[in-house]
């Protein structure tokens, strides 16, 4: 058996997308009550024909916007597969009509929680599947760069450190017309209960540089017939700091290697990204024994020697 926990937050003035989300999944599926309460709503359960656990904990705070409000209930998900975290995307400048996932860490200061790629691969791409589905012709999939959003609200990176399962965000963004678009909605709804429907194999990669969100990586996610995983994404303004260079920036690479289950195939770098974090990519690819990929081979992975026999 296999667990994923979402957590809603049910105040809609604070998020207008998981209150709506949950309200379609309680339409589709019959859940049960649990004696559990947070937020003096009761945890929601739903289990599936191969007795996985849902379960939905609703909240009247989003989880990013006070941390320590919750962080007794997260100490209590010591042995669940997923963390899921549903809300709205915004923030300056940024893009609208989307549907977005990434992973929860802090890459400037190296803090990365576990990452199980094939569950957030698994939701990546059955967002892709339902929005094609529903004809959200108008929206897209996307990837973001791995973040913690609750260092805009005072949130610390440290306890990034404590978590026991792989966090993810996944959100609809980044206007309130977005954030009411019934048939988005939907597809999240529907994405996130297939997070344990596939268990295929991809490649797995490390991808340095570039920008937050990088369609060269959500792309490859994305790939119909030559996919990787979603994993963790280290975004070129994030990791060109001293953070990333010399014996710290090994240490800090290792860290983020180390974080992935099942380790990573190769690393993607950006052609941009500056010497110095090349540099020290370069090196670990050596010590490591894995190949480099530059990014404009990337965008055709089939071709790649993630797919090729050397």
């Amino acid at each position: 058996m296999q667990t994923a926990v979402y957590f809603m937050c049910m105040n809609a003035e604070r998020d207008e997308v998981a209150p709506q989300v949950m309200a379609a999944i309680q339409d589709k599926y019959k859940l049960s009550e649990l004696e559990w309460q947070v937020d003096d709503y009761a945890v929601l359960e739903y289990k599936d024909s191969d007795n996985n656990q849902f379960l939905f904990i609703r909240t009247n705070v989003v989880l990013c916007q006070d941390q320590f409000r919750y962080q007794s209930v997260l100490d209590q998900l010591k042995d669940v597969s997923l963390i899921g975290m549903v809300n709205w995307h915004g923030g300056q400048n940024a893009p609208d009509k989307i549907l977005a996932i990434h992973t929860v860490g802090d890459v400037t200061s190296a803090h990365f929680p576990p990452s199980k790629p094939i569950y957030a691969t698994n939701i990546a791409r059955a967002l892709e599947h339902y929005r094609v589905a529903a004809q959200l012709d108008d929206f897209t999939v996307t990837t973001e760069a791995t973040h913690w959003s609750g260092i805009v609200y005072g949130g610390h990176v440290d306890w990034l450190n404590d978590l026991h399962a792989p966090l993810v965000d996944i959100e609809i963004g980044s206007t309130s017309e977005s954030y009411n678009n019934t048939t988005a909605v939907t597809v999240i709804a529907d994405a996130i209960m297939d997070v344990f429907a596939e268990d295929k194999k991809y490649p797995t990669v490390l991808y340095v540089g570039g920008v937050h969100f990088e369609n060269t990586i959500t792309d490859a996610v994305l790939h119909p017939t030559h996919p990787v995983n979603l994993t963790h994404i280290l975004p070129s303004r994030w990791i060109e700091n001293d953070t990333y260079v010399d014996g710290a920036g090994m240490t800090s690479i290792k860290k983020c290697i180390q974080s992935i289950d099942g380790g990573i195939d190769a690393f993607v770098i950006h052609e941009k990204l500056k010497k110095p974090a090349k540099d020290l990519i370069r090196e670990l690819s050596d010590e490591l024994g894995l190949p480099i990929i530059k990014r404009k081979a990337f965008k055709t992975p089939e071709n790649t020697i993630l797919y090729t026999e050397i």
